[in-house]
């Protein structure tokens, strides 16, 4: 489950395992146009600038000053609208990533969410934030620190 993070680029790694089949990928925001944009998987010159040249010829197609998304990797992602603070979350999920979103929000709310993203964990699944969302005290939600902005959910 990924919210307000690149998707797409979760799938090029995962298809390089050659375990891309084998995986759900949910992309999430509660912007339709977020949705739209991202379903479309067209990427500027600049987004792609931290890929490897072999990693982007494989996956992407140039189209004058942008870069498509190979339809096989927009069509391993699911893409739904969601409340963080609303929704209700779906469970057992191995990862859980969520940068750069938590900024937006009070603490009261970032502490919900932190609760809420370690109860969607299996046992041993991880929660990965950026670095303006780093967890002081994780083990208050279930988790536990395994490197920076990495938390795994202890077992229960």
């Amino acid at each position: 489950m990924f919210y307000g993070g690149r998707t797409i680029y979760v799938s090029m790694i995962l298809d390089g395992k050659g375990i891309l089949g084998d995986t759900t990928l949910t992309a999430t925001d509660i912007d339709d146009g977020a949705i739209a944009k991202a379903k479309q998987g067209i990427y500027l010159e600049r987004s792609l600038k931290d890929v490897p040249p072999e990693v982007a010829a494989r996956y992407f197609t140039k189209d004058g000053q942008t870069y498509i998304c190979s339809e096989r990797l927009k069509k391993s992602v699911q893409f739904k609208k969601q409340n963080l603070l609303l929704d209700k979350f779906d469970q057992g999920h191995d990862l859980v990533v969520c940068r750069n979103v938590m900024i937006y929000f009070t603490e009261e709310a970032k502490h919900k969410l932190y609760h809420k993203f370690a109860a969607s964990l299996r046992p041993g699944g991880y929660l990965f934030v950026g670095s303006t969302e780093q967890i002081f005290s994780p083990g208050q939600y279930g988790l536990e620190s395994t490197e920076t902005f990495f938390y795994r959910k202890i077992n229960a």
